[in-house]
């Protein structure tokens, strides 16, 4: 009996230990979870601040060292400068006259060849990025990509004309998940699209969630293609 009772309870402990492995596994990805995404987001955040402060430490340091603080090493003064440049060219060229200023700055670039086909490229990604609505986005669109019968979204940028008597195919940005920054453009003949009433900003948080973020208002309908969208100049 004793041995019979030894084995009951030796059999009962060994089928707690998957329960007992299945709750803490559940409990760390929960805690995961909740501590992955804010510790991605203040890895950004803590990057993005000491980039800001480096950008501007030099004058800093040159400021503290006039002062007789030639070891001046503290985080913050930096960022603080950088935010209120930034803040500075924002009010210039935004006034009349700095948009004057801005353009003709912009157009002697222009006339630099190796300047140009860098600095036009990155800024209307940047312009893109930070306001697409501006930037010339039109709107969110699902294009069958790499294969038929696999969708992925894109967002259409222009219009590509073609042959007399066809509709103008349009040039689509796709970007990569879940760095949207990067991507492939492709030019598609709008029978080929379909319409969504998805926002950028939606689609850009789908992106960046690698699908995992998936709007309510997206639906795979079929033959629901995307209108012909009217040139502009």
């Amino acid at each position: 009996m004793a041995a019979k009772k030894d084995g009951q309870a030796r059999t009962g402990a060994e089928s707690t230990r998957p329960r007992r492995l299945a709750v803490f596994r559940k409990t760390m990805l929960a805690g995961i979870t909740i501590i992955a995404p804010l510790w991605i987001t203040g890895l950004v955040l803590w990057t993005l601040f000491k980039w800001a402060d480096s950008f501007s430490a030099p004058i800093i340091r040159q400021f503290a060292a006039q002062l007789g603080y030639e070891d001046f090493q503290t985080k913050g003064p930096g960022f603080l400068l950088t935010i209120f440049i930034v803040w500075i060219i924002g009010v210039i060229t935004t006034n009349v006259l700095g948009k004057r200023l801005l353009h003709n700055t912009l157009m002697a670039l222009g006339r630099l060849p190796l300047v140009r086909t860098i600095y036009e490229p990155v800024q209307k990604l940047t312009e893109t990025m930070t306001s697409p609505d501006k930037a010339g986005f039109k709107k969110v669109v699902l294009v069958e990509y790499p294969r038929q019968g696999m969708w992925t979204l894109g967002f259409l940028a222009g219009d590509v004309p073609r042959e007399a008597g066809l509709d103008p195919a349009h040039s689509i940005f796709v970007p990569t998940a879940p760095n949207p920054t990067t991507g492939f453009m492709l030019i598609v003949p709008p029978d080929q699209l379909k319409d969504t009433d998805l926002s950028t900003e939606a689609a850009f948080q789908m992106i960046v969630s690698a699908g995992v973020a998936v709007p309510d208002s997206l639906q795979l309908l079929e033959g629901k293609v995307a209108p012909p969208v009217i040139k502009t100049a």
